[in-house]
């Protein structure tokens, strides 16, 4: 029927589960309430079966998409020495300025260390 999974129910077991219970339910209330309340029931159910299949099938929001424009957004999944390398073979930087700014972001994560901040992405050493 659906892939089983460790933490609970696939989406199609739960609404075959869903419609079992509705059944039982609504001939209990057409039995006991009457055929109206029996119709109300059911197109409860119907209603809401259509609300959880459009909820769980509608594509989630992208709140960096929102928040932040797309060229942003790539910048911040870089870390600072890609974006030096970068830089420097687009012909931005030359020589002398790649390797100061280089070796600026290297003593910035020496004193890191020292102080005991992780740099989280930015394990940098120097070829001396």
């Amino acid at each position: 029927m659906a892939e089983d999974s460790d933490d609970g129910y696939s989406l199609a077991e739960l609404f075959v589960l869903k419609f079992v219970l509705a059944d039982v339910l609504i001939i209990f209330v057409l039995l006991f309430a009457g055929v109206w309340y029996a119709i109300g029931l059911a197109a409860l159910f119907v209603v809401s079966t259509f609300l959880v299949w459009y909820l769980t099938n509608r594509d989630p929001p992208r709140p960096e998409a929102a928040t932040v424009g797309a060229s942003e957004t790539a910048d911040t999944a870089v870390d600072p020495v890609t974006k030096l390398q970068n830089r420097y073979a687009a012909g931005e930087l030359s020589e002398a300025e790649f390797e100061a700014k280089l070796e600026r972001l290297i003593d910035a994560n020496e004193r890191a260390e020292r102080a005991g901040i992780e740099t989280e992405g930015l394990e940098l050493e120097r070829s001396n």
